[in-house]
């Protein structure tokens, strides 16, 4: 936000509460809530702030027209939503041919991209898994099972330790398979080691 005008100490104290609220409750706070937290006595001095906070692009507010009620529950703030985090939606880009783009105000959650609340994120270390186009710096996705299909990406945990491979099971043994034709197969007989499947892989995050 360093391109956006700076903003007062109340403002800046007004904003990282509402903020938090979104972040940690789902939603925003209603305007008594913030009339509560800063010991503003009237609404009308919470909806100027509010104003301030929409004019200089640090909130968007969907006007509510019920004065009995007075919310705050139309606040949105770009980039921030319930335990998540979402960025603009531009439209789709060609890697083939050029085609022609369009401008919308959709935002991409990355939470609802996968579908699923029982998600983790653990960050590649090696590259047993390169061929499958997971590299070393990689963060993956994902999703909490603990049974798996043979064929499967998974983090899987062997004894105490844990590894992204390929899951395949057969009578008494399991074979986690890289991704990589350097590397050889980890081979466990079940009747004699431990052997727990965390999750199935759900996507890749590579900063580039």
């Amino acid at each position: 936000m360093s391109a956006l005008v700076p903003l007062t100490k109340k403002q800046q104290a007004i904003y990282n509460f509402i903020r938090k609220h979104i972040e940690t409750k789902g939603f925003p706070p209603a305007i008594r809530d913030i009339c509560e937290e800063f010991d503003i006595s009237s609404p009308n001095g919470v909806m100027c702030h509010l104003k301030a906070l929409q004019k200089k692009g640090y909130i968007h507010r969907v006007e509510k027209k019920d004065t009995q009620k007075a919310q705050a529950r139309g606040i949105t703030i770009p980039g921030v939503s319930a335990g998540g985090f979402s960025l603009p939606l531009r439209g789709v880009v060609a890697a083939g041919k050029a085609i022609e783009t369009s401008e919308d105000d959709e935002r991409l959650e990355l939470r609802d991209l996968f579908g699923s609340d029982d998600l983790f994120v653990v960050k590649v270390r090696g590259s047993s898994m390169i061929d499958g186009h997971i590299a070393d710096g990689d963060f993956v996705v994902i999703r909490k099972k603990e049974t798996c299909e043979n064929g499967e990406k998974v983090i899987a945990m062997v004894e105490r330790s844990m590894t992204l491979k390929k899951y395949y099971k057969k009578k008494h043994e399991i074979r986690l398979e890289p991704m990589n034709d350097e590397m050889d197969p980890i081979v466990v007989d079940t009747n004699k080691q431990d052997v727990r499947i965390l999750g199935v892989l759900a996507g890749v995050i590579r900063k580039c």
